[in-house]
């Protein structure tokens, strides 16, 4: 039972929202009996169809997934709205990224909450001229709803966030020509044998992603706050929940039906892919320390090994030092993050733009000119010639489409023995005691789809323990000093333990 109040709320931000979740679902007594009593108050019969055909679902249902999103988000972080589109074209009951059938209904049934005093709502903007950006309607929990919030039991592992939820995701970007926007949209598309495949893959996987208990011992709280680097928003901070209600993973495919689904591939979700780096080798599963490995420079390789040429070791340090406002490995970060920005830019002025808004508390990166980038790239093909031919040439997305097949054979390994396996793109993390299985894994998925090996490196710091050993075998006859790593192991919180002991108990019921 939750104890909230909206006193010390800040405003309804625009910013500071997520779009309403048309995959949130609880079969939960509690739930039901919510909707029930909000159902017969707001009069929402009154918009039920009296036809023979009822459609897919019912008004009462509508309510129930809006209660459920509204909920989710106050457990999460009271602060965080719900952006509500109230135009029909926004509910297409027949589209396969709407699998409660949700339709325009969903419209009249805010309204109703709205007008009988339980949402708090910022109204939607648009700007006049048309040229600027425009914003749908944000709604909260008001008082009088949060507190029949206070009074429910429920907890986020009873509630289905994503309930027949589609997990293969196939993107089209369009380009508007007016206001000069790229506009991404998700686009319908017929299965085959090649997308039920891998849809049964991933659905098994985030089955056992659900039934996994995945934490980090040293957080008092299932979520942590951190800063918003792009954006509107750059600057300020936002709430990133490492509950159950995040652990959901999709493939994402680019490039439309044209792109014979070859174009990216990758998966997203899940929120080990939304926490910083140094947080990540403190990831537990299953109550059990874990290794996070890498394949190192995944895409430079890949097209230096296409041009029949070996990257060195460090190809980002150059040997001359042109950025003289910074120090040496400052200069290699920055040469590091030109040379991605160019992997997936189609020009050079389009890496130069995404290098500067790649972190916009980074004053000095965003200050570096067309030209200043332009000589270091020059300098990094100076010393690398062969890769000029590939960068900036727009190829990001196929060669996301490689490491998307190779996440796949790994999960898909790793799935298939109950062992659950986090994906960071090129990066995996797993239970410290399957890691060289998994090292093995990788490399092998690796060279049968690019017949080559790649190095990999592990992030973590371990610890490090050096003992003689001695063996009936030649060369240890005698004592011979023998280097054992040891994962760092990291004091449990007694909110983690609540946690943990509380996952296992849903678990078990």
């Amino acid at each position: 039972m939750t104890n909230n109040s909206i006193d010390n709320l800040d405003p309804i931000d625009r910013y500071f929202s997520e779009v309403l979740d048309v995959h949130t679902w609880s079969d939960h007594p509690e739930i039901k009996d919510l909707t029930n009593l909000i159902y017969d108050e707001l009069g929402c019969a009154e918009l039920q169809s009296r036809s023979n055909n009822q459609g897919n679902i019912s008004v009462k249902n509508m309510l129930r997934v809006l209660l459920l999103d509204l909920y989710v988000r106050w457990l999460t972080d009271p602060n965080l709205a719900t952006g509500f589109h109230k135009h029909p074209r926004n509910y297409k009951p027949n589209s396969r990224y709407n699998a409660l059938y949700i339709n325009r209904k969903i419209i009249a049934v805010e309204r109703l909450l709205e007008e009988h005093g339980y949402l708090g709502v910022l109204n939607h903007y648009n700007e006049r001229s048309g040229t600027g950006p425009s914003f749908s309607t944000r709604i909260r929990p008001s008082q009088k709803l949060v507190e029949h919030f206070n009074k429910l039991t429920v907890e986020l592992h009873d509630i289905d966030k994503h309930h027949n939820q589609e997990c293969i995701i196939l993107r089209q970007k369009y380009f508007d020509d007016e206001d000069r926007r790229n506009t991404t949209v998700d686009i319908e598309y017929h299965d085959t044998d090649f997308t039920n495949t891998i849809r049964n893959q991933l659905q098994t996987y985030n089955t056992l992603l659900t039934t996994s208990f995945i934490d980090i011992p040293s957080f008092s709280k299932a979520s942590f706050s951190r800063p918003i680097k792009k954006g509107k928003r750059a600057g300020q901070r936002t709430t990133i929940s490492i509950g159950p209600d995040n652990k959901f993973v999709r493939r994402i495919f680019s490039g439309g039906l044209e792109s014979d689904w070859k174009l990216n591939g990758r998966f997203y979700g899940g929120w080990w892919q939304q926490i910083d780096k140094e947080y990540r080798s403190q990831i537990y599963i299953n109550d059990e320390p874990t290794y996070e490995y890498d394949l190192k420079a995944l895409h430079p390789t890949l097209l230096s090994n296409r041009a029949g040429k070996e990257l060195p070791a460090d190809p980002y340090t150059l040997q001359d030092h042109l950025l003289t406002q910074t120090s040496p490995q400052q200069q290699r970060q920055y040469v590091k993050l030109l040379v991605l920005m160019a992997i997936n830019a189609s020009t050079p002025s389009e890496a130069y733009a995404a290098f500067r808004n790649n972190d916009k508390k980074d004053k000095l990166a965003a200050s570096l000119t067309n030209n200043t980038l332009s000589s270091l790239l020059k300098s990094f093909f100076d010393e690398q010639p062969h890769m000029e031919q590939f960068l900036c040439k727009g190829l990001g997305l196929e060669l996301m489409g490689v490491d998307g097949q190779i996440a796949n054979m790994v999960i898909d390994y790793f799935t298939k023995q109950n062992e659950p396996v986090l994906c960071i793109h090129d990066s995996f993390i797993i239970n410290y005691k399957r890691g060289e299985e998994l090292r093995r894994i990788v490399a092998d998925s690796t060279y049968q789809l690019t017949g080559y090996r790649i190095q990999q490196d592990i992030k973590n710091e371990r610890l490090e323990t050096t003992r003689p050993v001695k063996g009936n075998i030649e060369g240890y006859k005698e004592p011979v000093d023998v280097t054992f790593y040891t994962p760092n192991r990291i004091e449990r919180t007694d909110q983690y333990v609540a946690r943990r002991d509380k996952f296992y108990k849903w678990k078990e019921l």
